[in-house]
């Protein structure tokens, strides 16, 4: 793919993740066939066995080469603790690397975003046709009668076209722990939510995830294959600055092309879209001379134009994993993994037939994005909130936890006392807590300085408490309590002293950043970028990725990433009638 000329393109993004590949490839196939460059640090990462499905929570382990590998500073509010902060790399981005789950979010998430931007196209009722042109559900009850409703996708909720494949597990293909736990967990008193992905998020239901017979799909499985030659894609290439023009206009600068590690200088008539994602983006802008001007002029890094919001407002999920030894009537497949030679068979199998263990090995969960009981639960610091804040998360579809029961079996939480295991996940929803992305200094090479910040702010810590407290006592529920043999890796006790003690030692980052180059209103001088997606004080420039988002929306923010992209390349056709021939 490619031209003669390759020092000038019509529009240049940079970044193959999942919003980048969706901008780069419909831009690619727009009917105007401008001439576009995606520019990727990554590799192709077309190895067939980067795409097994059910290595959904190990991939990016097994594969160190599909992820950047970023640490946090010490958390001063986690007993010092540094953190890894794995980063999606290559074609793919982080759909090549994450754990799969596609849920959408809230109808109030989308709702408070438009408020905030000022801007109805960010509503749900709008996003909701952008997601259905991204997806492809694929949902085959198989005759299934599924008398209690488990799993039911809305009707006309969902696309059936796009080119993200999408599938939602049928009620057949649960395993009989998993169908224990979720009757478990509707008698204990959660309500049952038969399609997380239709705007009312609250609720326990079958998580749909990114895969289709037995593979990963990925941004650029679904966008960046069988590409016309008007694009050229440049893998292993690293931009280290924005080039500009120079000229001050209505906009400000002009962005006019890019400059890699290698020296190459790279110009684009029309605009430069930035799609690292919340790290990488407001490091490069940084670079570029656009960000804090303080926090540049420390680094002798000409300070273009101050944008002291740039690489600020970081918001992000965090979770903890709790785990028992069980009998074999609630837990998955502890025996397997136990076996190489089941394991070894599996993989052979998936590699000649695309069948057998790991094309449905741990693609069959639920999860529960939950309200709290205020039996188990305090409210102190929810009530000490500013009114809007606490108004939104007060709101009848907006939860307050997620809890992700069983689905998986972790190699490293198994024990050798031959028991089943049982993992239960709890992360913490609409954190309040903010954190930061600076320079370490003016070379590109070196990593940024990430702060998440966690349990900064005294809501989270409290709520945190609370979810945690709500999965065990769902776990000492009867119809739960009869099959735990052995406590692996939970609090001390119930009580919220321990249950806060055990996250401070054991919390992680779900890896969901967003925020750091904060989308806002037209009458929002903080705000980084308009609703359009262009840099305020910049022309020719775009981000379209996750460190957009004014908000961080309660799911896992793939989908938001790939809602994201979708939204940026409409504005893009429309503004420059790329579909008009």
């Amino acid at each position: 793919m490619g031209s003669l000329d390759e020092t000038i393109f019509d529009f240049i993004v940079v970044g193959a993740g999942n919003s980048g590949a969706i901008v780069a490839g419909n831009l690619a196939r727009s009917s105007t066939r401008p001439r576009v460059l995606l520019i990727e640090k990554g590799g192709d990462n077309k190895r067939e066995e980067l795409r097994v499905a059910s290595e959904r929570f190990t991939n990016v382990y097994l594969n160190p080469e599909i992820a950047t590998r970023y640490e946090t500073t010490p958390q001063k509010h986690l007993n010092g603790r540094v953190l890894e902060y794995l980063r999606g790399n290559g074609l793919g981005g982080s759909s090549i690397a994450n754990f799969l789950a596609y849920i959408r979010g809230s109808s109030a998430d989308y709702n408070a975003w438009a408020d905030i931007v000022g801007d109805e196209s960010w509503a749900w009722t709008s996003v909701l046709e952008a997601y259905r042109e991204i997806e492809n559900l694929h949902f085959d009850d198989n005759g299934d009668k599924d008398p209690d409703g488990f799993v039911s996708p809305q009707k006309g909720a969902h696309g059936s076209s796009g080119p993200l494949d999408i599938t939602l597990p049928s009620r057949s293909t649960w395993p009989t722990g998993l169908d224990l736990m979720m009757k478990a967990a509707l008698k204990f008193g959660w309500p049952l939510n038969p399609d997380q992905n239709a705007g009312e998020l609250v609720g326990v239901g079958a998580v749909s995830t990114t895969t289709h017979k037995g593979f990963r799909t990925t941004s650029a499985t679904a966008w960046l294959n069988d590409l016309p030659d008007n694009i050229s894609l440049w893998t292993n290439s690293t931009v280290t600055r924005l080039l500009f023009d120079g000229k001050t206009g209505s906009a400000g600068l002009n962005a006019i092309g890019v400059v890699l590690a290698d020296g190459r200088e790279v110009r684009a008539r029309n605009e430069v879209i930035l799609s690292l994602g919340t790290i990488d983006t407001p490091k490069l802008l940084m670079l570029s001379g656009i960000g804090p001007r303080d926090e540049l002029k420390k680094l002798d890094i000409p300070c273009l134009v101050n944008q002291p919001k740039i690489g600020k407002d970081m918001i992000d999920h965090n979770y903890i994993v709790l785990n028992w030894g069980v009998s074999s009537q609630l837990g998955t497949s502890a025996s397997f993994e136990r076996d190489p030679d089941q394991i070894e068979a599996a993989r052979s199998q998936w590699k000649k037939e695309k069948t057998g263990p790991d094309a449905t090995r741990n693609l069959t969960n639920i999860i529960g994005f939950l309200k709290f009981n205020p039996a188990r639960s305090t409210t102190v610091e929810l009530d000490r909130l500013e009114p809007a804040k606490r108004a939104f998360i007060q709101q009848r579809n907006v939860p307050q936890i997620e809890i992700f029961l069983q689905g998986a079996v972790l190699k490293e939480l198994l024990s050798d006392d031959g028991l089943e295991s049982l993992l239960i996940a709890v992360m913490l929803m609409n954190p309040q807590s903010r954190g930061s992305v600076t320079l370490a200094s003016s070379d590109p090479a070196a990593p940024p300085i990430i702060e998440t910040n966690y349990f900064s702010h005294p809501y989270d810590p409290e709520t945190f408490v609370n979810g945690v407290a709500e999965a065990l006592a769902f776990v000492e529920s009867d119809d739960i309590a009869k099959h735990i043999v052995k406590k692996n890796l939970v609090p001390e006790s119930d009580s919220r002293e321990d249950i806060l003690a055990f996250a401070k030692q054991n919390l992680m980052s779900v890896l969901h950043p967003v925020g750091t180059v904060r989308m806002g209103h037209k009458d929002d001088n903080t705000a980084c970028v308009d609703s359009d997606f262009r840099v305020r004080g910049v022309g020719n420039l775009r981000v379209i990725d996750l460190s957009v988002c004014p908000v961080i929306t309660n799911n896992h923010t793939a989908a938001t990433a790939y809602l994201v992209g979708q939204m940026g390349w409409k504005r893009l056709a429309v503004e420059y009638k790329l579909n008009e021939n």
